[in-house]
């Protein structure tokens, strides 16, 4: 057996769960730098593309939602609603810039049809659990069952992670992160609009 399949073994010898961390994790991470420069959030992209329309939201958005936004000088009111500032636009386009190197990381990484098949089996996982599109997504949990220090489930990882929901929501599969769902790349750019905040 030669160095590669060796690797291989012993990486696909690891559990569902913590791939589902590991990626979560790592893209959470390459965000919060990439972002950093701006000294933005995930968050502040999130609501840059709410505000503008890119991303529609069925929740209102409420003066303390945009308030560090509104502080920089990104948002301003318009009448009944927001709007971005000149300043609020090209921090917008600066951040799609980032958030489009990252993308294209994920795209070179695996094929369109890979992306695919993931995505679906992620989601058949996801309603075998009961997920639907009118049911909200459990929140983290803290210090449950036998192993509440670390996993959560024994040799698994998910420790609250996994499918907490931003993709699978919360980071880096964020369906919540970025414009659109998740890693589903037909969603303008990015990762397409996100949801929550």
């Amino acid at each position: 057996m030669n160095t590669t399949d060796t690797q291989n073994s012993q990486n696909t010898s690891r559990p569902f769960g913590f791939w589902l961390k590991a990626a979560d994790r790592l893209m959470a991470a390459e965000f919060a730098a990439a972002f950093e420069t701006e000294r933005a959030t995930r968050r502040d992209w999130r609501m840059l593309n709410a505000v503008d329309g890119t991303v529609t939201t069925d929740r209102p958005l409420h003066r303390h939602k945009l308030h560090s936004l509104i502080e920089r000088g990104w948002v301003a009111r318009d009448g009944d609603g927001w709007t971005l500032t000149d300043e609020g636009r090209a921090a917008k386009e600066r951040l799609g810039t980032v958030v489009d190197g990252i993308r294209a990381k994920v795209s070179a990484a695996v094929s369109d049809e890979e992306m695919a098949t993931t995505l679906a089996s992620l989601e058949k996982i996801a309603r075998a659990f009961g997920w639907d599109e009118e049911t909200p997504l459990p929140r983290r949990r803290r210090g449950f069952g036998p192993h509440a220090h670390g996993r959560g489930f024994p040799g698994h990882g998910f420790r609250g992670h996994g499918f907490r929901g931003n993709g699978f929501p919360g980071h880096g599969f964020d369906g919540h992160g970025f414009p659109g769902h998740g890693f589903d790349r037909r969603f303008g750019r990015g990762f397409g609009p996100g949801h929550d905040a």
